[in-house]
């Protein structure tokens, strides 16, 4: 099967004899190109040199957050097959597991509106110039370059999108392959198996039978899911300076270039160069506002009964705690909202050997509230201080190895419970070891 588009260029278009100019004398540097560029030349002058962008020394200078909470500003040159994170000022023994996010210092880009979209299986997807599909792999000329990859990492191609198109990528047959048409009445589902794409045609086999179906009117399309398994590792979202978004396991940096297990057994190459920034799903950290409890407690005294909250306070605010004796304010992004009298459990089943958190009254009672928050494990008080609306936060980190059950616990004070909703700010279990 082959497929071959280049931004329309050729799609129903007529070139005018400057046009005709132009693309050959394209046409004549590529050749020459090929026939006389040094053997140290590292780009062609068809494409942007970020195609080729690599960087010896990695991602240069970098502002990295650790799972701990803590950030450091370091240069990262090579992340090992096992993980293990080399450059200078990196701590000893870092592994890419026990980071949360990376910074570098690209900016990301406006995405041209011209650019066709090509998803990957797992999640991630660029923004390409041209494609091609032969023997079982996909070629495509974007920001990582040509490579080629295998046919079965693809999960769509999409011209032009539509709430359609969005739910049957996120939801693909495990039989079909799609291929979305728009038509005078409207968009059309066509399910059957891919056979080729050309310049001209889609053809498909519905219904046992070989359809064409004209490119000029085909939105999207969509490919079977195969069921592959997905690395076992941390999982990374790659953000690219053009807009485009690698997802899957760093496997290694070495020699300028990431190498990202999309699925198991296959990997997609991506030039250090034109990195923005990394997100890490690390295995080694868990937000408690991801799992839930396995016991919920709740009696108000007086106040209005708020049940506790994901990532807001009881209030249905976002988590804030005011800075001491200060207006300022501290946020959060993730977390848990409780009020007095409360107690949520939690289950430490991958066996996490860290809580950390930040504790205090929200910044929603305008300096009212005054409460007791304790963390217990498997019945042990491991810590337990007064929180009061001007008190400000305070850094919880405890040793929970061994624990099984860690609960969280918000009991009223002076002012029984008026005024005490309870943020656990960034509450989450680690393993450091």
């Amino acid at each position: 099967m082959i497929f071959q588009l280049l931004k329309n260029d050729m799609n129903g278009r007529s070139f005018s004899p400057n046009r005709l100019l132009v693309w050959g004398l394209m046409l004549l540097g590529v050749c020459l190109g090929e026939c006389f560029l040094p053997e140290n030349f590292q780009g062609n002058w068809l494409f942007p040199a970020a195609n080729a962008s690599t960087q010896e020394d990695g991602l240069g200078k970098v502002s990295m957050e650790l799972i701990n909470g803590t950030t450091i500003e370091s240069s990262l040159k090579t992340i090992a097959a096992g993980g293990q994170v080399g450059g200078d000022a990196i701590p000893p023994g870092l592994n890419i597991r026990q980071v949360l996010s990376i910074k570098t210092a690209k900016k990301l880009s406006t995405i041209p509106s011209d650019k066709i979209r090509l998803g990957f299986v797992g999640g991630g997807e660029l923004w390409i110039d041209s494609v091609s599909i032969a023997d079982e792999k996909i070629k495509s000329v974007s920001s990582l370059g040509t490579p080629e990859l295998p046919l079965e990492l693809l999960r769509a191609i999409v011209w032009a999108n539509s709430p359609l198109i969005d739910r049957k990528i996120k939801t693909p047959s495990a039989d079909f392959d799609m291929v979305v048409v728009d038509t005078s009445s409207g968009e059309r589902v066509v399910e059957g198996i891919l056979e080729a794409v050309d310049l001209e045609f889609v053809r498909i086999k519905y219904k046992g039978e070989l359809k064409k179906i004209g490119l000029g009117k085909v939105k999207a399309i969509i490919t079977a899911d195969l069921g592959l398994e997905k690395p076992e590792g941390a999982t990374a979202a790659i953000q690219l300076i053009d807009g485009s978004r690698v997802v899957g396991e760093i496997l290694e940096l070495e020699g300028g270039v990431f190498e990202v297990g999309v699925t198991s057994g296959n990997s997609v190459p991506v030039p250090a160069g034109i990195v923005v920034s990394i997100a890490i799903k690390s295995d080694r950290l868990r937000y408690l506002s991801d799992q839930e409890p396995l016991e919920v407690q709740e009696k108000s005294i007086f106040a209005f009964q708020r049940p506790w909250k994901k990532n807001l306070s009881v209030s249905g605010n976002p988590l804030e705690i005011r800075l001491k004796d200060s207006d300022e304010i501290r946020s959060f992004k993730k977390g848990l909202g409780m009020q007095a009298s409360s107690r949520l459990v939690f289950a430490n089943e991958a066996e996490f050997d860290r809580f950390s958190a930040v504790a205090g009254i929200a910044a929603e009672t305008k300096g009212r509230g005054d409460c007791q928050m304790i963390v217990r494990g498997d019945g042990i008080e491991l810590w337990s201080e007064r929180v009061t609306g001007g008190g400000g936060p305070l850094e919880i980190d405890v040793d929970i190895e061994g624990i099984k059950e860690v609960v969280l616990v918000v009991s009223p004070g002076a002012e029984f419970d008026l005024g005490d909703h309870a943020n656990w700010g960034e509450a989450r279990f680690l393993k450091t070891k």
